[in-house]
């Protein structure tokens, strides 16, 4: 006969506790998240803040295993592993993603937004919502719009005061089209190289500078082999959060809900660690023996109008969308 005396249940129950929770842990899915920033970087506590909130809001059903400091390769390669069904997600880079989507290019433009704040507001609204559409045509999933910075140049031969400065220089950019047609036009020569290699590339000469957001040459140790920083403030882009199709369609409803929301409230924490951080480096790379210098602004905003007239050839009128949408948040 079976004993369900209190005494019995009390012996019972906490091996019954275990047995199940090793269980529900032996159930459990981990997905992982792939991304090229380093430690410290805004994008990698982000994507740590991410890892957590899903497990939170699965109950434990969905775990996620962060590969950081492209320990699975460039962005490039690591979005055609998502795309192919190699890896879940991704917190990517924009030139990456607008080698697939091109339409995404035009977060890219130059000058177009005058601080991050602005910029949200948009990538939040039409444009963001139609650049994800076309995303999610090509078989990618945008979870979110993450930040990427507004972006500066460092370079070891001469401050960036006026476009001509640029002239001639040998400047490191990632791969995206748009980054390379500014610099193009500037008179630079674009050299695209993995973020992963540029250390490496600047201490050596390879190149003479590169261009990226403060938080980004911060936690990197750019400035460690950078002479000059100059603020151009030339563009903005953003951290696409992708997840691949096969992945996407894998979940349950209640999954997918849990999965989308963790990365918008990521994303959102990116976005405010990104601005905080960025208040105070240019005061900390002074210090570490970089020097700082403001570009003129409205000086490389002329010279670079072209490349609108460009890009309005090749994709159309979302680059007029693009314009009106940020001249409505300026």
């Amino acid at each position: 006969m079976f004993d369900f005396s209190s005494r019995a249940l009390r012996t019972i129950a906490p091996a019954v506790a275990l047995t199940l929770g090793v269980s529900l842990a032996a159930d459990a899915r981990t997905l992982v998240l792939g991304h090229g920033a380093a430690p410290g970087n805004p994008r990698t506590m982000a994507a740590d803040l991410f890892a957590e909130l899903v497990h939170d809001y699965t109950d434990g059903s969905l775990d996620v295993q962060i590969q950081g400091s492209e320990q699975l390769g460039s962005d490039v390669e690591m979005l055609d592993q998502v795309l192919s069904g190699q890896l879940d997600l991704t917190a990517n880079s924009q030139g990456p993603l607008a080698n697939i989507v091109p339409e995404a290019n035009v977060f890219g433009l130059p000058f177009l937004f005058d601080s991050p704040q602005a910029a949200w507001e948009v990538v939040d609204g039409e444009l963001g919502d139609r650049v994800a559409d076309l995303t999610e045509e090509r078989g990618l999933k945008v979870l979110a719009w993450w930040d990427n910075g507004i972006r500066h140049i460092t370079n070891n031969a001469r401050p960036i005061e006026q476009p001509e400065d640029v002239d001639g220089l040998k400047i490191r950019t990632p791969e995206d089209a748009m980054t390379i047609s500014i610099f193009e036009e500037l008179g630079a020569n674009p050299t695209p190289l993995a973020f992963g290699e540029l250390y490496t590339a600047l201490r050596q000469g390879t190149v003479d500078g590169q261009e990226n957001p403060l938080v980004n040459i911060w936690s990197s140790k750019l400035h460690e082999v950078q002479d000059y920083l100059s603020l151009t403030g030339h563009k903005y882009e953003v951290t696409p959060f992708i997840v691949g199709m096969q992945t996407w369609q894998s979940l349950s409803a209640d999954e997918q809900a849990a999965v989308e929301r963790a990365a918008q409230e990521a994303g959102a924490y990116q976005r405010m660690e990104l601005v905080r951080q960025s208040a105070d480096l240019g005061g900390r790379m002074e210090e570490a023996g970089v020097a700082i210098n403001e570009a003129d602004v409205a000086a490389f905003r002329e010279a670079t109008q072209p490349v609108y007239d460009h890009w309005r050839e090749r994709l159309g009128d979302i680059v007029d969308l693009a314009q009106e949408a940020a001249a409505d948040n300026r």
